[in-house]
């Protein structure tokens, strides 16, 4: 199983909520995608072949999960990455 973005029927109730730390290597691997079918490109696929080319994946939890829908969000949630970093 790999990360699948909005799937129709999903084979599990797990879901990303947090953000990626990716290497550099991830621009050339977006090169490699073909847009879905609402013209977007998506991430999931992107670090999916990342993995399969050998990178390491983790899930690291560093604290308090912020939304980032309003300005003042994302003040908290950078507040909160300089507290960690």
């Amino acid at each position: 199983m790999g990360l699948v973005e909005k799937p129709t029927n999903p084979s599990s109730t797990l879901v990303t909520t947090g953000w990626y730390m990716l290497p550099e290597d991830v621009f050339h691997v977006c090169a490699l995608l073909r847009p879905s079918a609402e013209g977007e490109y998506q991430l999931s696929e992107a670090v999916g072949l990342l993995v399969r080319a050998g990178y390491e994946a983790a899930t690291v939890r560093v604290g308090e999960r912020v939304n980032v829908n309003t300005p003042g969000d994302v003040e908290r949630a950078s507040e909160l990455m300089r507290g960690k970093w």
